[in-house]
């Protein structure tokens, strides 16, 4: 599988004002936690690890050893990744349009959390 595109050095990314899913990121790093939303049920709201880009689908892998290809925009970002590595999502649904999206860590520590996703807000 080619690896054009992915980076194996630096941190993992978490949820930004500018970047919500896998998608949104310039450098993809092997390993990077996501939570899978996207076209099967049974997988929806699981959390998964980024594994490599193969012709333009993101193949990412479930803990019980599972791969499967998801569109990046189908794949969440974390909220926070603690000092152990833990990945910790806070995903909500948009009142306006009942897509799911991420709050970031200075959303999720504020007294008020959006209830709008970052497109329905703009």
């Amino acid at each position: 599988m080619p690896l054009a595109g992915t980076s194996s050095s630096g941190h993992y990314s978490c949820a930004a004002v500018s970047q919500y899913t896998l998608k949104d990121l310039r450098i993809k790093r092997k390993g990077q936690p996501v939570v899978a939303l996207g076209h099967l049920l049974d997988r929806k709201g699981q959390e998964a690890a980024f594994e490599v880009f193969n012709d333009r689908i993101a193949l990412v892998k479930f803990s019980d050893g599972g791969m499967l290809g998801y569109d990046p925009i189908e794949l969440l970002l974390p909220t926070e990744i603690d000092d152990r590595g833990v990945a910790y999502f806070e995903i909500r649904s948009c009142r306006t349009c009942q897509i799911l999206f991420p709050l970031t860590l200075q959303e999720a520590e504020s007294e008020e959390e959006p209830t709008q996703c970052p497109d329905c807000r703009d």
